[in-house]
């Protein structure tokens, strides 16, 4: 048996967001709930798998995407990264904006690492539109894989256009019961 865990989440908020909605003080907590939602998923990648392939599929937008990757392969499951457009335009709109933090250095450090086979480049004009093709190739990659997954850093609400969380939650068919995690949740 196959598993992909498909993961979407919000990224964290630039400087002066109006209404935040997951301020980068909260990367720990959501580290630690992504984790755990894995782990009920495959509990011992490195162990007796009686047959289960896992594989991660997200994005590698900073905040919730990054956090993923980096849990997955902690436990030493590999991971698939797809972009709707070439790596330096992605860093600019997607992981770039937060000062103080190291986002840009931890894309690199994962992108540089994931073997080509699972590395995607869309190569899609810059525009909304192209972050949800990204997603869907994001689903349509997992859904080769095996049963999907859903993992999702959401706050439950519309999102700020397409392509963002809310836009792959609601494209997931019925199955198992996703994992989703609260950013408000995540306050102590």
């Amino acid at each position: 048996m196959t598993i992909a865990l498909l993961f979407t989440g919000h990224m964290t908020d630039l400087p002066g967001r109006a209404e935040p909605r997951f301020p980068d003080s909260l990367t720990d907590a959501a580290r630690a709930r992504i984790g755990a939602a894995i782990d009920r998923r495959v509990p011992d990648p490195r162990g007796p798998t009686d047959g289960l392939a896992a594989l991660g599929f997200a994005s590698a937008a900073r905040g919730g995407d990054i956090l993923f990757h980096e849990e997955c392969r902690r436990r030493g499951i590999d991971t698939v990264i797809v972009l709707p457009f070439d790596p330096e335009e992605f860093v600019r709109r997607s992981v770039d904006g937060v000062p103080g933090t190291d986002w840009p250095g931890r894309f690199r450090d994962l992108w540089s690492t994931t073997p080509t086979g699972h590395r995607h480049v869309l190569g899609l004009p810059v525009n909304d539109e192209a972050f949800a093709l990204c997603n869907a190739r994001l689903l349509d990659l997992a859904r080769q894989h095996g049963r999907v997954h859903l993992i999702a850093l959401w706050d439950g609400k519309g999102g700020d256009g397409p392509g963002g969380t809310a836009d792959l939650v609601s494209n997931i068919r019925a199955g198992d019961e996703p994992d989703i995690i609260a950013p408000r949740d995540l306050q102590s």
